[in-house]
């Protein structure tokens, strides 16, 4: 059976930055900091409700999937058959899903988010330590 995924962590897997990452002793702790930074920084963002600050979502968010590919590139195969990695990208659907509610339940979308979003970071937790 084809998995696209599958394929795609595999030909990842091959690559010479997916070599250079995870060979070197700073690159990935430091795009790992700067991920969490990211989170930080998208998720303050999104606690004040305030429309000035649209464009530091979008620029904490860019920041966060940069950093979320490249620290998926850094292990492709490792994050592909782990659980918690596949826990995390359902949570992370599922807050984008809760984006898509509409402006009466901003306060219900809110709570079901921040809950997600600890349940990310407890994934991220795992994924860290498997």
């Amino acid at each position: 059976m084809f998995n696209p995924l599958l394929t795609l962590a595999r030909w990842l897997q091959d690559t010479s930055l997916r070599l250079d990452l995870s060979q070197s002793t700073w690159a990935v702790p430091i795009i790992g900091a700067i991920h969490v930074l990211a989170i930080a920084w998208f998720g303050g963002s999104v606690l004040v409700n305030d429309a000035r600050l649209r464009r530091f979502r979008w620029i904490g968010i860019s920041i966060l999937l940069f950093t979320g590919a490249l620290l998926f590139w850094s292990q492709p195969l490792r994050l592909y058959y782990s659980q918690f990695f596949r826990i995390k990208m359902l949570l992370i659907i599922l807050i984008g899903v809760t984006a898509l509610l509409p402006a009466r339940h901003a306060r219900l979308a809110m709570a079901v988010s921040l809950a997600l979003w600890a349940g990310v970071i407890l994934a991220s937790r795992g994924i860290a330590y498997r």
